[in-house]
C-alpha cells in the first residue's frame, strides 16, 4: 500500500468514525443521515420529483421511495400534483421540516457544531472547506463512473 493509499484509508475510517458517533449520538426516532440529506436537498431545491431526488442523493428509487413515505408519514415533507404531468406527483419538505434543517435543531447539527466550536478558527475553516470539497469531488466521481446508486 502507496502512502497516498493508506492516507486515503485513514480518511475513509476517519470519516467512518464520525458517521458511527453522529448516528449513535442522538436517541430513539431521530432521522437518519439518509432522511437528513434527502431533506436538505428538498429544503434547498424543491418541489422535485422522487426520481430527481433519488439521483441527487445516488441512491434507487425504491430506496428513495421507503425514504419519502417514511418522511411523509412523520410530517417532513407533503406531495402536490405535477402540474406537467397529473400522473406525477412532487415532493417538498413541510415547515417543520425547513425548520429542522434551516434551524440546525437537529441534534446531529448540535453535536457537529459543537465538535466545530472546539476547533481554532482556522482549522474549522479548513475542516469544513475540506470535507464540502470532498463530498462534492465523492459526488461528482460516483455520478460520472456509471454505476448504478446504492
Amino acid at each position: 500500500m502507496t502512502s497516498t493509499e493508506s492516507r486515503a484509508v485513514s480518511v475513509y475510517t476517519a470519516l467512518a468514525r464520525i458517521n458511527r458517533m453522529l448516528r449513535n449520538g442522538v436517541g430513539p426516532g431521530a432521522l437518519t443521515l439518509g432522511a437528513t440529506s434527502a431533506l436538505w436537498v428538498l429544503v434547498n431545491s424543491s418541489p422535485m420529483r422522487l426520481s430527481e431526488l433519488a439521483a441527487r442523493e445516488n441512491v434507487s428509487a425504491p430506496t428513495m421511495s421507503r425514504l419519502v413515505a417514511a418522511l411523509e408519514r412523520d410530517g417532513m415533507i407533503e406531495r402536490t400534483a405535477d402540474p406537467l404531468d397529473g400522473r406525477a406527483s412532487l415532493i417538498a419538505p413541510t415547515p417543520a421540516a425547513v425548520e429542522l434543517i434551516r434551524g440546525a435543531t437537529s441534534r446531529r447539527a448540535q453535536l457537529m457544531e459543537s465538535a466545530l466550536a472546539r476547533l481554532a478558527p482556522e482549522d474549522r475553516a479548513a475542516a469544513e472547506r475540506s470535507i464540502e470539497l470532498l463530498a462534492e469531488v465523492l459526488a461528482e466521481q460516483v455520478c460520472a463512473s456509471g454505476d448504478p446508486p446504492l
